[in-house]
């Protein structure tokens, strides 16, 4: 695929994607803390938070680390990647806690809220 040509070097251009995704992920960082907060205050198994999709971020942000550790091998690249996957690992880990302690505690009581029971399947 050709790209139209833009009057920038090559090294420029190498430098400026570094740089942003250096800003975009210092940001990012930042951007777990509140649903780690509404996660962890959760009360009804943190139904709305799809354990799939966080748990596919957290296997994309091992394969990014592994792949800064033996292909890039580059400290800034592999201490982004484990940051990001530390982040989306806290999330899933205490959302499939919170699902666990709800499903528990709703067994024991033998009932489920009705927001819980699928319709029609």
């Amino acid at each position: 695929m050709q790209f139209p040509s833009v009057p920038m070097s090559g090294s420029a251009w190498l430098a400026l994607t570094g740089w942003l995704y250096l800003l975009t992920n210092a940001v990012r960082v930042f951007t777990y803390i509140p649903q780690i907060v509404v996660v962890w205050r959760c009360t009804d198994g943190a139904l709305t938070v799809s354990l799939l999709t966080w748990g596919s971020w957290v296997l994309s942000n091992v394969t990014a680390t592994l792949y800064g550790v033996l292909v890039v091998q580059d400290g800034l690249f592999v201490t982004i990647s484990l940051v990001n996957l530390i982040g989306c690992a806290a999330v899933t880990l205490i959302a499939a806690r919170r699902r666990i302690q709800w499903h528990a505690k709703w067994r024991k009581h033998r009932v489920l809220p009705a927001h819980s029971i699928r319709r029609g399947s």
